[in-house]
């Protein structure tokens, strides 16, 4: 484009103030002259732009690029402010949603707190912000069993199937009438120790209908020969996810072994005798049986070793449950050795019938079969 200089201008002027009366021309008129100069020719004198206050007519091009400019910040305005909203929403839905998860009122006003201050944070999405309040020491608190089951190498669970597990426990211990269970605390150890619903409840039923519902003695022999069990409701022990169920049911098992022998009158006691009896297999109903057949024949087996000591053979509690308990041959013999030591003895002697027996033992029916 050509551009004239100073003088070019000069002589429009001046040719224009051949036709007007000369007039003093503020620096206004001057520049509306020299816009008007501009838009007419299409030429901008380089030379004049000092003496406008260094205004000048802008170019089509200057113009267009201006305009995009201004269309391209309103643009970014409004995508701001569509965002902003899409934002406000996003983290409306989070805060709503933590009303549900089970958050004290304090817990949900710190958190809330945190996603306002998110809210501002360009660089912070709600995915970023979920991600972040996860760290929170609130929010881990909330969800402990998380942090348990992560550090033993297991999953985190989501914060829906968490919710969904403490439903289910807490259903459990309604039904079985320890509705007051449930709490954080409990959830939380036994999703941590990864106990699911199933095994929660085989252990409650097991607690509940088999010592807490069942003969007060159990328990407390179970208290006795284990002490660690020291809790006030043992069905909270026997939640504890550092033993499993066959282990639980075995200490109950053992308990109630010595519960029973108690019962039964039986003198020769201890955690290392029950526990053995255990093993060969001895439950509740089987020891109620095995010893009550003892304590009805142990009386007269022990006042024949005694009357027969000489003899080196002997009959006590642990021959008479390794009979019963064992079906050990040794100990039957043992018996029956006392037996024929008796029967000699007595019947050797002229006139002496089994009612001069020096115990009525011989005349019951014995559960082996022998008599």
């Amino acid at each position: 484009m050509a551009r004239p200089d100073r003088d070019e201008f000069g002589n429009v002027l001046n040719r224009q103030s051949d036709v007007v009366p000369a007039t003093p021309m503020s620096p206004e008129q001057k520049l509306a002259q020299y816009n008007e100069f501009v838009t007419k020719t299409g030429n901008v004198p380089t030379a004049t732009i000092e003496d406008f206050g260094g205004k000048r007519a802008k170019t089509a091009e200057e113009l267009a690029a201006e305009a995009a400019a201004l269309k391209a910040a309103a643009d970014k305005k409004a995508q701001d402010e569509k965002d902003l909203a899409s934002r406000r929403d996003s983290f409306a839905l989070i805060k709503s949603t933590l009303t549900t998860y089970g958050f004290t009122v304090a817990e949900i006003a710190e958190l809330s707190s945190f996603i306002e201050a998110g809210l501002t944070n360009a660089k912070m999405g709600p995915e970023q912000l979920k991600m972040d309040m996860r760290q929170l020491p609130t929010y881990k608190a909330r969800f402990a069993g998380n942090t348990t089951r992560v550090s033993a190498g297991l999953n985190a669970l989501s914060e829906s199937d968490y919710l969904t597990q403490e439903n289910d426990y807490s259903e459990i211990f309604k039904m079985y009438g320890v509705g007051a269970l449930s709490s954080r605390a409990q959830f939380s150890q036994l999703i941590g120790n990864n106990i699911s619903v199933t095994e929660t409840t085989k252990r409650i039923d097991t607690a509940v209908k088999r010592v807490k519902n069942g003969n007060p003695a159990v328990l407390t022999t179970l208290r006795s020969l284990y002490p660690a069990i020291t809790d006030t409701d043992i069905v909270t022990y026997f939640l504890k996810g550092d033993e499993v169920l066959p282990e639980l049911e075995r200490k109950t098992t053992v308990a109630e072994i010595g519960s029973t022998a108690a019962q039964f009158g039986m003198k020769e006691t201890g955690l290392a005798k029950f526990e053995d009896l255990q093993r060969y297999g001895v439950t509740l109903a089987s020891a109620r049986t095995g010893y009550a057949t003892i304590a009805e024949e142990l009386p007269g087996a022990a006042k024949l070793s005694d009357i027969y000591k000489e003899t080196g053979t002997t009959y006590g509690q642990t021959d008479a449950e390794a009979e019963q308990f064992k079906a050990s041959a040794e100990a039957k013999r043992k018996k029956e050795k006392l037996i024929d030591t008796e029967k000699s003895s007595f019947k050797g002697s002229a006139g002496v019938g089994d009612a001069g027996l020096s115990t009525q033992y011989l005349r019951r029916g014995s559960s082996a079969g022998q008599f």
